[in-house]
């Protein structure tokens, strides 16, 4: 699962999360790793994001991607603090996860493998370089795939909530350091996820343009959001 030795165990961990109580209540809430979470259709979530985009091409031309782009990676961005951020500071990672975490990496496998539970696709650490550098690779991105089936072969990646989702991830692990358990307010994401030295990233390869899957790219230097 990881290019480093770790004992985190994918398999165990999914195992695990696939007897939480994942259904709805009467709200349509789902209370679980201390978050609040819902259930939402990827077609839907894809169409709204892809149909977005394509709106502001409509209306402003080619350079809409510069707009649409970083604001769709923001999203994953904002998702990844409080969802991801949520999870690591949760009773459930804390009796099912944290028994395997020696190190400060072995946090990186250790949510990957909960993202893995959740029917995102298939997520593999790739590389991992401490507080440096984070490559995920994705198969069966629900983004690529939803965007090859409604839009057809992509011109750019467009994997935007995972691009934003691989940054907050190492910003969780290494640039606030989750592990103290600080308050996940909307004031602390403002004045830490977007704050000088954070990370941002970039995807390399995408499905949705024919690549044989995807890969994410995390580290310090790309904090300004760009497309490939």
């Amino acid at each position: 699962m990881a290019s480093f030795a770790t004992r985190v165990d994918e398999n165990a961990i999914i195992a695990a999360v696939a007897t939480l109580p994942l259904n709805g209540n009467e709200q349509g809430f789902i209370p679980a790793f201390g978050v609040v979470l819902t259930r939402m259709y990827a077609d839907y979530y894809n169409k709204i994001s892809y149909r977005f985009e394509r709106a502001l091409q409509k209306a402003i031309g080619d350079d809409s991607s510069d707009i649409a782009a970083p604001l769709l990676v923001e999203a994953g961005h904002v998702c990844a603090f409080n969802t991801f951020g949520g999870i690591m500071q949760s009773d459930e990672w804390g009796a099912v996860v944290q028994p395997m975490l020696d190190t400060r990496e072995d946090w990186v496998p250790g949510i990957v493998a909960v993202i893995n539970a959740l029917g995102w696709g298939k997520w593999k650490v790739h590389e991992l370089q401490a507080n440096a550098k984070l490559v995920i690779d994705i198969h069966g991105s629900y983004e690529s795939v939803g965007h090859l089936k409604e839009f057809g072969i992509a011109d750019r990646c467009k994997c935007y909530l995972a691009r934003g989702g691989v940054a907050g991830i190492m910003n969780l692990i290494y640039h606030i350091d989750i592990a103290k358990k600080p308050a996940l307010t909307q004031e602390f994401y403002e004045t830490s996820f977007n704050a000088p030295g954070c990370f941002g990233a970039e995807e390399i390869m995408c499905a949705a343009k024919g690549d044989p899957h995807c890969r994410i790219v995390a580290s310090r230097d790309l904090l300004s959001i760009h497309t490939q």
